[in-house]
């Protein structure tokens, strides 16, 4: 459930990165600088150039881990398959019909 949590946070992240660029606004990777932009924000209120502050906090901490769980849980499963296919060696036979009729 983590694993799916921090995904979804790291796509949203990704997304609102995305749809700031495609406007041709850029935020500041760290600091604090003006957006030129004018920004509706939920209360409905015009915002000329709001003042963006960033930083690494933890939400870009936590796309790290994200990855690093979905890295780990891939790997996880690669290695648990290959043990299985370890036991099967050579061909494997092919059967044309079920063997319980």
């Amino acid at each position: 459930m983590t694993e799916l949590y921090l995904s979804f946070l790291l796509m949203y992240h990704g997304a609102l990165t995305m749809l700031l660029g495609a406007y041709d606004i850029v935020p500041p990777f760290l600091g604090t600088n003006h957006l030129r932009a004018n920004i509706v924000g939920l209360d409905l209120n015009s915002y000329l150039n709001p003042l963006v502050t960033a930083n690494f906090g933890v939400p870009f901490y936590l796309g790290f881990v994200s990855i690093g769980l979905i890295a780990t849980s891939l790997i996880f499963n690669d290695i648990v398959e290959k043990r299985k296919m370890s036991a099967q060696r050579g061909v494997a036979a092919i059967f044309t019909t079920d063997p319980q009729s």
